[in-house]
């Protein structure tokens, strides 16, 4: 009787040892599995984000063409163009610096030379000020602008 039961208890224990490292290996398959998803999914809503802030750009040139063609007067006048506006969502990350934070507004097309910003930011002391957020941003800012919306 006492080797059946020794027996059981066995069983038992190595049924639970090994539920216990299969279960610990699907977990960590779970967590892997998630974490490629979450970074899908961030870059995803990076895409979109920019699709949308094209959209609006373009939104916001037809609707100042055609206001300007309602309140053209004179056909004879040369037609007046119509500067393009560039908006976007800049996220700034933690350890973001001057430079990257340059470096995304030049690639967007907010600003056109990356030196221009870092040398406001350092010669006014801002460069560590930076703050982690998304700032909607668009090319008719200027330096000093732009950099008191992610500095405060």
């Amino acid at each position: 009787m006492k080797d059946v039961f020794r027996s059981i208890g066995i069983g038992c224990i190595l049924a639970a040892g090994i539920l216990y490292f299969t279960q610990d290996a699907s977990t960590q398959a779970d967590d892997s599995s998630n974490t490629d998803n979450l970074k899908a999914v961030t870059a995803e809503l990076e895409r979109v984000k920019k699709e949308l802030a094209i959209a609006q750009t373009n939104s916001m040139a037809d609707q100042q063409q055609s206001k300007a063609s309602t309140n053209k007067k004179d056909d004879s006048k040369p037609n007046v163009s119509v500067q393009q506006i560039t908006k976007t969502i800049l996220t700034i990350e933690q350890g973001s610096t001057s430079t990257s934070v340059a470096n995304k507004l030049v690639r967007a097309g907010i600003i056109e030379n990356k030196n221009e910003l870092e040398h406001y930011l350092s010669q006014n002391k801002l460069s560590g000020r930076i703050q982690i957020g998304e700032y909607e941003v668009d090319s008719s800012m200027d330096i000093p602008q732009i950099a008191k919306l992610i500095t405060n």
